[in-house]
């Protein structure tokens, strides 16, 4: 009589991004697998559509104007501390507005199986007119990246380049170290 063999699987989305998720026993060995349905097909959600869709999932169990009010404190703490109160008149498009920040689940996997463990994820958050142009500095992204593995597609999802390549990259000037 052979080992019984189990497989459950489920497809979902997160940061509107389609995932596949499969747990597999075989006799003894377990093993888990999460990773995009498809690799180029990435989605992106604001921080104000996340709100919205927990509100609507949970309906008043969400306050969602505590959240709200709370992200928004530091427009007040940015105004108070720069003299300029929320009556001096200035234009109200060049505050923070976490409702613009856009998020993006570049890259989601996990492999387990026995004593391989190996895991990638990136997410990308694109704070486009988010965080005010301040004249000499202007915010474009913020990436976090974290990985183990050596998967060839993982790796070209997640889009590395290291620091090193990129000094390489000085000495020749006809190439952009990196693109917003």
């Amino acid at each position: 009589m052979s080992d019984m063999s189990l497989q459950l699987g489920v497809q979902f989305q997160l940061l509107k991004t389609k995932l596949v998720a499969v747990y597999e026993k075989k006799g003894t060995v377990s093993s888990f697998l999460l990773t995009p349905t498809n690799p180029d097909e990435i989605g992106s959600v604001t921080l104000g559509e996340m709100m919205e869709d927990l509100t609507k999932a949970f309906g008043t169990g969400v306050d969602k104007e505590k959240i709200k009010n709370d992200l928004q404190a530091l427009d007040s703490s940015n105004d108070t501390n720069s003299g300029k109160g929320a009556d001096s008149g200035n234009d109200t498009d060049s505050k923070f507005d976490v409702n613009k920040l856009n998020f993006s689940l570049k890259t989601a996997y996990i492999y387990v199986n026995g004593n391989v463990k190996e895991y990638a994820f990136s997410i990308e958050v694109d704070c486009g007119d988010a965080i005010p142009d301040l004249g000499f500095v202007k915010m474009e992204k913020l990436v976090l990246k974290i990985w183990n593995t050596q998967k060839n597609v993982v790796l070209q999802q997640l889009n590395l380049d290291t620091i090193e390549n990129l000094v390489k990259k000085l000495d020749a000037p006809e190439k952009k170290i990196a693109e917003a």
